[in-house]
């Protein structure tokens, strides 16, 4: 439970931060974009290397917040 929290603050937080400044928000939206027209241009193999760099990523994280201490 508390790894959820944790994890839905770091987002919250990160949403506070796009909401405020509306400088940071456009350098966000131009990466995503930038980041999306390289993934479409080497289509369906960036696709599936995203998501399984996602959850990899995912797997990591949450698997050194619930080692005990």
């Amino acid at each position: 439970m508390v790894i959820m929290v944790r994890a839905l603050s770091i987002f919250g937080l990160g949403s506070i931060f796009l909401a405020i400044s509306p400088k940071l928000r456009g350098q966000v939206w131009d990466a995503i974009g930038g980041g999306v027209s390289a993934m479409e241009f080497y289509a369906p193999y960036s696709y599936v290397a995203g998501v399984l760099l996602l959850l990899v990523t995912m797997v990591v994280a949450f698997n050194r917040g619930a080692q005990a201490r």
